[in-house]
């Protein structure tokens, strides 16, 4: 299956996006110390294994490839399966809290993929069913009901993008039409309404030449990064900045990088974003000597979290950071030992959660996270719940090394009292 080569050469390579800049207040105090392998053990849980030859929660032959994983409040774990054991269909799976992993959805046309879920408080999902240049829609899953629905019809659309749903059922997407415009739009009930669009000027006399991911929390307000300019003037040199969208549809300014503001300390912005429902935006930016950093806005301002060559932190790896209500937050990086890591990181410092090598439980053996030198090992972002429990993905081999495991979804319990305060 050509999907399923895809896939696996996908895992092989392992994969990157693009990450950027911002100016530090000041820089925070580095505490990437090396985690330790019997807290990282006894701190983890298996949620599903993906192999060609069996599966744990998965069915044998499943592919997970770049899955992004979601965790919410409850301890909710859902990801997109590209491969549902060997066949032509993709599914969502869905795992509750302490409970047993489901496909809630199969694709309905055979060799359609799935966008990586939304995943709201309740239980409630949202996704996209689409082929290259076809979208079939916006689907819900509705947690209590336990069933899917088509919520939002493409239209004249090519791709419905980036769905996401907060608690109140509020449904975000980015669109793109067939002319290649994109939009947010937010569905409200069965209301549509347009929060922003390329090639139209904006309510503060702006015009957006791209509409980057954007993201959703509870009480309404939409973080995305945008590029300006006119149709079509889309290169680096064209000003970008980071906003935040209140529910009413204005917004304010988060950063903005030095084409759009020449006093500005940023030179480039990551491609994603994240908000938390205290408002914080987490973001990867470009400064001077073209390090890279994570950037924390909350309460007015931004200051640097973690910045490449403090401590042991070599570099940042090309994913977005994820941040909770706590202003806790969660990105991926590589140590100046050549390994890869999942940081965790507040207003203070930085600290390595899980690294390759570590060693995880797996329901064959203990096994280790993925630490040959053709890959970084974990695959995809990882996310945290207000409770501090992070959701990752990883490739897994024996203790031995000696043996490929799988791909696999683990819940981390990183919280400290401080964390739940």
């Amino acid at each position: 299956m050509m999907k399923a080569f895809l896939c696996l050469t996908a895992f092989v390579f392992s994969f990157v996006l693009l990450a950027q800049d911002v100016p530090p207040t000041s820089e925070p105090t580095p505490a990437p110390l090396p985690s330790d392998d019997l807290t990282v053990f006894n701190s983890s849980r298996l949620i599903a294994r993906a192999s060609l030859n069996d599966g744990y929660a998965l069915p044998a032959a499943s592919i997970l490839g770049i899955a992004d994983i979601k965790i919410n409040n409850r301890g909710d774990v859902a990801f997109d399966v590209d491969v549902l054991g060997g066949l032509d269909l993709s599914a969502i799976w869905f795992t509750p809290h302490m409970g047993e992993g489901s496909a809630v959805y199969r694709s309905s046309i055979a060799d359609r993929l799935l966008t990586d879920p939304g995943l709201n408080n309740k239980g409630d999902l949202v996704f996209s069913q689409f082929d290259f240049g076809i979208n079939d829609g916006v689907f819900k899953y509705d947690a209590i009901a336990r069933s899917v629905t088509l919520v939002l019809r493409p239209g004249t659309d090519t791709a419905l993008s980036f769905p996401a749903i907060n608690d109140v059922g509020t449904i975000l997407t980015r669109a793109t039409n067939d002319a290649g415009d994109r939009s947010f739009r937010l569905l409200r009930g069965t209301t549509v309404t347009e929060l922003a669009r390329e090639g139209v000027v904006g309510p503060q006399g702006k015009t957006a030449s791209y509409l980057f991911t954007p993201v959703l929390n509870n009480q309404g307000f939409v973080a995305a990064k945008v590029r300006l300019g006119e149709r079509g003037q889309v290169d680096e040199s064209q000003p970008d900045e980071i906003r935040l969208w209140r529910p009413d549809g204005t917004y304010e300014i988060v950063a903005q990088d030095i084409n759009a503001q020449p006093a500005s300390l940023f030179l480039r912005f990551g491609n994603s974003v994240s908000l938390s429902d205290s408002k914080h935006v987490a973001f990867v930016a470009t400064i001077s000597g073209d390090r890279q950093g994570v950037f924390l806005f909350g309460e007015g301002k931004v200051k640097a979290i973690a910045i490449e060559g403090q401590g042991e932190l070599e570099a940042i790896e090309a994913f977005s950071p994820m941040v909770n209500s706590k202003g806790l937050v969660v990105f991926r990086g590589r140590l100046k030992s050549g390994k890869s890591a999942i940081f965790k990181a507040d207003w203070n410092a930085f600290k390595v959660v899980v690294k390759q090598g570590d060693l995880v439980p797996s329901d064959l053996e203990t096994a280790k996270i993925y630490d040959r030198e053709d890959n970084q090992g974990f695959i995809g972002t990882p996310s945290i719940n207000d409770s501090g429990v992070i959701a990752f993905h990883a490739g897994i081999l024996s203790k031995d090394g000696e043996r490929f495991l799988g791909q696999a979804i683990y819940v981390l319990s990183t919280a400290t009292p401080a964390d739940q305060r």
